[in-house]
């Protein structure tokens, strides 16, 4: 015959005793898990639906991008409605995400300038603004061809160079 051999009270108390500590560890770390950041994979697509909308622009246009004042206004677009207000013209690691065409959490610097300037692959015609990255550790800039590109700031990398 078998023999039913029965837990002890110390036995029982043990064995809840890790049960609760492994949910107590499990609760903690997800607690403080801070939520991951957005990739900067987000502000490459944004910048790159903004530079669609800018050459979609210069085509209507004789070839030039839109005037404006200096700065992170790109008006233009959203009056055309190319591109109408959105979350598009603000970067997620910005500390306040912009939503305007007005106020983004980007530069356009390209007021002004011909679609088919013989420099296309290297003018910059907008950028992240200061301030959109902690510690201004990474920018992205689309380029007048079209194309984005990222670095870090370390002056290892100029753009608008030529």
């Amino acid at each position: 015959m078998y023999e039913i051999k029965r837990f002890t009270l110390g036995e029982l108390i043990i064995v809840l005793g890790v049960i609760v500590l492994v949910i107590a560890l499990i609760a903690v770390s997800l607690m403080n898990k801070k939520p991951r950041p957005p990739h900067r994979v987000d502000c490459t697509a944004n910048l790159k639906q903004i530079g669609l909308g800018l050459l979609m622009y210069s085509g209507d246009n004789d070839g030039f991008f839109p005037i404006t004042p200096s700065g992170n206004n790109f008006e233009p677009l959203n009056r055309l409605e190319l591109l109408a207000d959105s979350k598009v013209y603000g970067c997620p690691f910005a500390s306040t995400l912009a939503t305007t065409a007005r106020n983004s959490n980007y530069l356009y610097g390209g007021s002004g300038i011909r679609d088919d300037i013989t420099e296309a692959n290297t003018t910059t015609l907008a950028m992240d603004q200061s301030g959109n990255y902690p510690d201004n550790l990474w920018m992205h800039a689309i380029f007048v061809d079209g194309h984005v590109e990222g670095s870090k700031p370390d002056g290892k990398r100029t753009w608008n160079s030529n």
